[in-house]
């Protein structure tokens, strides 16, 4: 087990507690570990009726995976033990969707990377009015993982429109609030700041439903969404056939705040995980299940750990700051699209 997991049964429910709030809950291989031993644990108790998940930081519930440790291992060219971390992180995010009983995160502050693994595919995902959630991943030199190509492309009913947000999503790394959550279904339901508590406790003394119906807010409680408003337009930008495309329908496009932003994330992110990214997510739109998402993700992750950009683009954001990555290729037209291809047929 990991000290920085607390899991204990508290009356109708298996309450599991992210307790490492100076790494704002990043997520370690011990930590993967006994989130699937307390999940299992949850699955053989006939008396557990809801597995919930909540954090003990007010800052976030969980900001991704412990992306130094990543970036050191690639660094020394040990990939087996970056494919360990991603092979049992994602078994555990499996088990989160297909568990026997509803699986609860209650998100509070930062959720990015793999805290959306641990929330976003699970069965209900209830957040309060001071989340932010992103999947950033391309701004690293990596992609969207822990079942994103699988939950990204099903936003907004699916569909065309659904995959144009999630290409949106994917390549930007915009972040989201808890209107955007809601409006997309990366959220399924809304509750007071100061009631999470309250929350929790009432789902192990009356169960699920209960809590829901009591301290569960309507959607328009969490304000107006930027998703929302813009979604014709994410729909239609998104939609094109390439990045480049994309980018010079921006470009021709009305130029306000949100088209200079979008541009701005487009030319700054990693050229092979952008267009990585979109082949990941056209990919997870057509799959089967989340389990054919996940092997798509992990072929295609270690392809892309293995490159010079992931270790650039994490020394870049996390650890000098700079925000100054010199990316290999620098420019879309020269990605390796064939590589991208491989990888992904090879899963």
């Amino acid at each position: 087990m990991s000290e920085y997991v607390i899991s204990r049964r508290e009356g109708r429910m298996q309450h599991i507690v992210l307790d490492r709030p100076k790494a704002l809950n990043s997520l370690d291989l011990p930590m993967c570990r006994a989130l699937h031993t307390a999940l299992d644990e949850a699955a053989q108790d006939p008396g557990v009726e809801a597995v919930v998940t909540t954090s003990t930081s007010e800052k976030a519930f969980c900001a991704g995976g412990d992306i130094r440790a990543l970036r050191d291992a690639a660094a020394s060219g040990d990939h087996a033990t970056n494919r360990e971390f991603f092979s049992e992180e994602y078994a555990m995010d499996l088990a989160y969707h297909t568990h026997r009983v509803p699986t609860v995160a209650v998100i509070h502050g930062v959720a990015m990377g793999g805290g959306l693994g641990i929330s976003i595919n699970g069965s209900h995902r209830v957040v309060t009015k001071k989340v932010m959630m992103a999947m950033p991943e391309t701004a690293i030199g990596f992609i969207p993982d822990v079942g994103a190509s699988h939950f990204l492309p099903r936003l907004c009913g699916g569909g065309a429109r659904g995959l144009a947000v999630a290409i949106y999503l994917g390549t930007t790394g915009v972040r989201m609030n808890s209107a955007d959550a809601l409006y997309t279904g990366l959220a399924t339901d809304l509750i007071d700041d100061d009631e999470r508590n309250a929350f929790v406790d009432a789902i192990g003394a009356n169960g699920l439903p209960e809590a829901l119906r009591r301290f569960g807010l309507e959607r328009h409680a969490a304000g107006e969404s930027a998703v929302e408003a813009r979604i014709e337009r994410i729909e239609d930008v998104f939609s094109r056939g390439t990045a480049q495309e994309m980018i010079a329908a921006l470009e021709s496009g009305e130029q306000d705040e949100w088209a200079t932003e979008t541009l701005g994330m487009l030319r700054s992110h990693c050229p092979t995980s952008i267009v990585a990214t979109i082949e990941l997510l056209r990919a997870g739109a057509e799959a089967a299940d989340l389990r054919e998402c996940l092997d798509n993700e992990l072929a295609l992750g270690a392809w892309i750990t293995a490159r010079p950009d992931f270790v650039e683009g994490v020394r870049a954001v996390v650890i000098d700051k700079d925000r100054n990555p010199t990316w290999d290729p620098a420019d879309l037209d020269a990605v390796d699209i064939d590589g991208i291809g491989a990888a992904l047929a090879g899963s």
